[in-house]
């Protein structure tokens, strides 16, 4: 029995439907409406974690690191870049 009224909530709450709707409706039906639903709601999350983890992979430091050097390279070119100064360090006064 409560595994019925788990069905019902799930049918009720997710594809809206009302109660009476649900009494008139044959049980195979109901069946697969609910292999349906869930066959859809396992795609949908698949697809919802494909997404997230692209934008987990593009937004990562390394990627970052990798866009800014390929960036630095494309405006400023390989032979280019600014060189550092070379410091030598000041010699001490003696008293």
């Amino acid at each position: 029995m409560t595994n019925w009224f788990e069905v019902e909530f799930v049918l009720l709450k997710h594809l809206k439907l009302q109660p009476s709707e649900i009494d008139r409706m044959p049980f195979y039906r109901i069946e697969y409406l609910l292999e349906n639903w869930k066959e859809h709601t396992e795609k949908e999350s698949k697809h919802r974690k494909e997404e997230e983890d692209k934008q987990t992979a593009a937004h990562s430091p390394s990627s970052m690191q990798r866009q800014q050097g390929s960036m630095m390279q494309k405006y400023m070119g390989q032979n280019n870049m600014p060189k550092m100064p070379s410091m030598s360090m000041p010699s001490m006064p003696k008293f």
